[in-house]
């Protein structure tokens, strides 16, 4: 019996590498690449900088004019904010979102990309921000 434990490693081994070495079509950011469409935001929020959300109320996404418009509370410094947001399964996002962000130029709003998952489609949306009265 001891005399087959080389062969059964070796079988065991060139199984486990046809069954590892799966090739998965990914992106140039090592994103996987799927079949889905869906380009698009689903949820906004600003997090100000003691790290809780900044917003009066829920940001309003219109995904036919790409926008994101909210209001944050009276006070709040817009040049140092972090936001983040939710997207359509398998979509992503550029530049990314979660590091400290100027949105102090209303003149200028922050504009973020969504790419679906297929890497098709590609929607820029702008964000407008403004302070409560």
């Amino acid at each position: 019996m001891k005399k087959y434990y080389p062969i059964l490693l070796v079988l065991f081994l060139a199984a486990f590498a046809f069954v590892g070495c799966t090739d998965y079509p990914m992106d140039e950011n090592d994103m996987l690449i799927t079949s889905r469409t869906g380009c698009y935001m689903t949820n906004f929020d600003v997090l100000g900088s003691d790290h809780r959300t900044v917003l009066v109320s829920k940001a309003v996404i219109d995904t036919v004019a790409q926008t994101v418009t909210a209001q944050v509370v009276y006070g709040t410094n817009l040049k140092n904010l972090k936001p983040f947001c939710s997207l359509a399964t398998d979509a992503s996002l550029t530049p990314s979102m979660g590091t400290w962000t100027d949105f102090s130029d209303a003149s200028t709003p922050r504009e973020y990309t969504v790419i679906s998952g297929n890497k098709q489609i590609r929607k820029t949306y702008k964000i407008y921000l403004t302070v409560q009265q």
